[in-house]
């Protein structure tokens, strides 16, 4: 037994492509200078409303959404392309979460309109090429970046059905029978209870007016404590604008049943109580099913439902059922003209998002790590950023990034934490091994013993260092 109102899925943005190093060398051009384009941005995950959808079943067999990356940088000046877009299609009114966040952190976004999109995940700027960082002084700079990580993370996805009428009732109160009456859905219905497992829509159109209908699969008592499928089911009570809940006349307690319900609304959120309610007197067609009404309708009247919102129906032969959508339409004008009511305070990012950090490279924090002796940790969102894109295959970026630290005031806290020759430094992802000679020089040296460990080929090397 399952019911596809919620899901987890992953999605990954593209990451930003990889920028180039590149001179011009044409015929006749004796001072060409760089040329290396930089790499495209990254593609982003999109959460887009489709209204051929009314449940999250499409998310059973598909859980990974990944974006195009952005391409390479080339030689003269070609910057990459930006990689495609990523849409997934989800039903109006769903709430996207990241999985795992603070109870207090708002959801990424919530969808409720037809053609409403939201971000979920943006992809990475594409790293600079090297004619991007020429200068007065360094006119033939001799590095490039690598392209940003684009955001990955699991997301949680829960359905609140849109509509403009939710039937309520216990199970086997004859629901998805009224929904068939009203509509052309066609719900399951049978004569035992819990036959309805998902909810169902139904449009109905009489009277030159259109009604949208939920049924909720039937409630028990204990349903607002998650008893059965009771969290499953509510939830989709709340973007409801009125109820039509719908009393089983075959039932040994039809006002227990009734008292139950409406304890189950209020405890699992007060508000239901607050919507307008239409009773429905189900099975009058049958053998002393209509032995408790004037019982019933004397409770209901007790309770203040308004005379004409108490209805006697038969929703197999359609007895009463005209009626009764006849006076939900009339409580629907009633109400104020309002669009589907958000229940979140969603993010809701409408613009293209291009992931424009306001951290300061100089907010960083040293901490040393407690697993290990001699290892110190450096976080900071920017310096990670700007760690992960360093192209160490180039002298200058490492020579560039050593200056960054130094500027940033990196160095002077490591030394004020007491780092030693020999020591680990880790920013991000990167390990790197502290001297306290940090002359060009010995950088340089440094440099060339790691890529001859790595045994990778040596760019940009050329003219490094300056002096000796």
């Amino acid at each position: 037994m399952r019911c596809f109102d919620t899901a987890n899925i992953y999605v990954k943005a593209g990451d930003g492509g990889k920028g180039c190093v590149a001179f011009r060398r044409e015929k006749h051009v004796p001072r060409g200078g760089p040329s290396g384009g930089n790499g495209g941005n990254g593609g982003n995950v999109w959460a887009v409303v489709d209204d051929s959808l009314n449940s999250l079943a499409a998310f059973r067999k598909q859980l990974h959404y990944r974006a195009t990356p952005g391409s390479l940088g080339g030689g003269s000046n070609r910057h990459g392309s930006n990689g495609a877009d990523l849409e997934i299609r989800v039903p109006p009114g769903t709430i996207m979460r990241q999985r795992d966040a603070p109870e207090d952190e708002p959801p990424l976004a919530e969808l409720l309109t037809v053609g409403e999109r939201a971000v979920l995940a943006t992809g990475g700027r594409g790293g600079r090429g090297n004619a991007s960082f020429k200068t007065g002084r360094n006119n033939a700079p001799t590095l490039a970046e690598f392209g940003e990580t684009g955001v990955e993370m699991w997301v949680e996805l829960e359905l609140k059905l849109v509509a403009d009428v939710g039937i309520i009732g216990v199970p086997n109160a004859g629901k998805s029978t009224l929904l068939s009456v009203l509509s052309n859905a066609k719900p399951k219905v049978a004569d035992y209870p819990f036959t309805t497992l998902v909810p169902n829509l139904g449009v109905c159109e009489m009277d030159y007016s259109t009604t949208v209908f939920a049924d909720i699969p039937g409630l028990l008592e204990g349903a607002h404590a998650g008893v059965g499928l009771g969290h499953e089911f509510l939830r989709h009570c709340q973007r409801t604008r009125a109820l039509v809940h719908v009393i089983d006349g075959t039932s040994s307690d039809p006002i227990g049943d009734y008292k139950a319900l409406c304890t189950e609304l209020e405890l699992f959120n007060a508000t239901l109580l607050d919507k307008p309610q239409v009773v429905a007197y189900n099975k009058i067609d049958l053998p002393d099913s209509g032995d408790y009404i004037d019982e019933v309708r004397e409770f209901l009247l007790g309770e203040g439902v308004p005379p004409e919102d108490i209805f006697a129906i038969s929703a197999a032969t359609g007895k009463g059922v005209k009626d009764l959508v006849r006076r939900v339409r009339i409580v629907l004008d009633e109400l104020p003209v309002v669009e589907a009511v958000k229940t979140t305070d969603a993010l809701n990012m409408r613009e293209l998002p291009r992931r424009v950090s306001s951290a300061d490279i100089s907010d960083f924090t040293v901490t040393a790590d407690p697993e290990a002796d001699r290892r110190w940790i450096v976080t900071g969102e920017a310096i990670d950023r700007f760690a992960a894109m360093t192209n160490w295959d180039y002298y200058e970026a490492t020579l560039r990034f050593q200056k960054v630290l130094d500027a940033t005031g990196i160095n002077k806290a490591l030394r004020a934490k007491g780092v030693q020759e020999g020591d680990t430094v880790v920013v991000g992802t990167t390990e790197l091994e502290w001297s306290e000679d940090q002359s060009e020089g010995a950088l340089y040296a440094a440099w060339r013993e790691e890529k001859k460990a790595r045994g990778t080929a040596w760019q940009g090397s050329a003219r490094w260092p300056h002096a000796v």
